[in-house]
Parts: C-alpha cells; sequence; structure tokens
C-alpha cells in the first residue's frame, strides 16, 4: 500500500459536451436559426415517449433528429469540469477508507500540457470536403461535482508534478486528462453530482484533419512530443 493518497479535482463548473455526425440537412437549415431555437428542437426530443415512425419525415417541418442529442458524439463526449477551473488536492486516508474527506483541501495551479482542438466551422472547405462532416455540438452547462482523480504515491504530493490537457470547442474548454509524474490518472465519477445551469448548441461543419483526439495523447506520446519537458 501506498504512503499518501489524494483526492484531485478540477472545480465545481463544467458538464457534458457531445460532438457528432449528423444530416447535412440538419446543419444546413438551423445553422440560419437562433440557438434557443435549435436548443428547443434537440432538447424537445428528451420529452418523446413514443415517436410516431413519420415524425421525421415532415416535408413542410424543419429537419429532425433521430435520438438524442447526447447519442452525437462519435467525434466527441466529454463530461468534465472547465480547464480554468480551480484545482483542489484533498489528503485522504491511504487505505481509502474516507476517500471522499474534505479537511486539509488546498489549491494548486498543475501545468496546461496541450490543448487538442475540435472546432467547427459554418461551411465546408472545398478542399478537404471527402474529410469533412455535419455536426450538432451541444453543451450542457452544470454546477456541482464532477469527475475526480486518485493520486496513491510514496512520496508527499508535488505540485509540479500535477498536470492536464483540455478539449477546446465552440462552445467550451473542458478538462479531458489528468497526469502526475508522466503517467496519466483514471478518472472517478462515483459523486458525480450536478445541476444543470443552461444549454448551449451549434451545428457546422469539422474537418477531421484538424480534430486532435484524445486517444492520441497517451503518456508515451506526450514524451516523445516533449510536452512533459
Amino acid at each position: 500500500m501506498a504512503k499518501y493518497r489524494y483526492r484531485i479535482e478540477a472545480g465545481n463548473y463544467g458538464g457534458e459536451l457531445t460532438i457528432g455526425e449528423v444530416p447535412a440537412a440538419f446543419v444546413e437549415y438551423w445553422k440560419h436559426e437562433e440557438q434557443e431555437d435549435l436548443i428547443n428542437e434537440v432538447v424537445d426530443f428528451d420529452d418523446f415517449e413514443d415517436v410516431p415512425e413519420d415524425a421525421l419525415e415532415d416535408p413542410d417541418g424543419p429537419p429532425k433528429l433521430d435520438n438524442y442529442w447526447h447519442e452525437f458524439d462519435d467525434l466527441e463526449h466529454l463530461n468534465s469540469a472547465y480547464s480554468d477551473g480551480t484545482w483542489t488536492v484533498t489528503p485522504v486516508p491511504a487505505d481509502g477508507s474516507d476517500d471522499w474527506a474534505y479537511e486539509d483541501s488546498f489549491e494548486c495551479n498543475p501545468t496546461h500540457l496541450y490543448g487538442r482542438e475540435c472546432y467547427s466551422s459554418d461551411e465546408i472547405d472545398e478542399e478537404y470536403e471527402d474529410q469533412t462532416v455535419p455536426v450538432l455540438v451541444f453543451h450542457s452547462s452544470e454546477k456541482g461535482s464532477f469527475a475526480c482523480w486518485f493520486l496513491d504515491t510514496d512520496e508527499e504530493f508535488d505540485a509540479e508534478k500535477l498536470a492536464f490537457g483540455s478539449c477546446e470547442t465552440d462552445l467550451a474548454e473542458l478538462v479531458d486528462a489528468v497526469y502526475y509524474n508522466k503517467e496519466q490518472l483514471e478518472e472517478n465519477y462515483d459523486y458525480n453530482d450536478t445541476n444543470g445551469k443552461a444549454y448551449y448548441a451549434h451545428v457546422g461543419y469539422v474537418n477531421k484533419k484538424w480534430h486532435d483526439p484524445q486517444s492520441y495523447y497517451t503518456p508515451e506520446q506526450l514524451e516523445e512530443d516533449g510536452y512533459f519537458d
């Protein structure tokens, strides 16, 4: 058993964010409409218990989606704190007997290793047309407790060894990975408990050539690329 155990938290504001491919007709219609109307369109689907078979085929109505907004997530699906939040570290019993203690918490400023990007544009870049997909970007802004990270170590906590990466999008910038001493820590969602504050939505086109997937940012790749220097 390690001598020390710490709980690391990235702040109390953040939320869920998804980016996924949708029909081009949906993007072309809704990119000209107000954000509030787009939000109502994709959130109202959550209220459908039984969707009539012809509900998506109304020739006189706006293009419809056939699933919940959070199911359109083939490019990104994040549920985390905002990357500019206040980081808190709490020493907890090394044996794991009280992981959710709050005594002796202290703030720290970890190193921001990278900000990977998944932005959209209003139009298709003809040069990369074969790599561009129409997308819905949706963000549920929330307040509360998000994922945390536990660190087990034989040495006392060193803030200079703590680092994180973020994902930058049209609607929010969220923490997407945390590292300590060049090792990635695992997210823990046991006490994830939030209240919704607001919805945001956007449609556009993502050039996959310029999308930085999180899978690239392994500790080994970060070391090779010099991020840990």
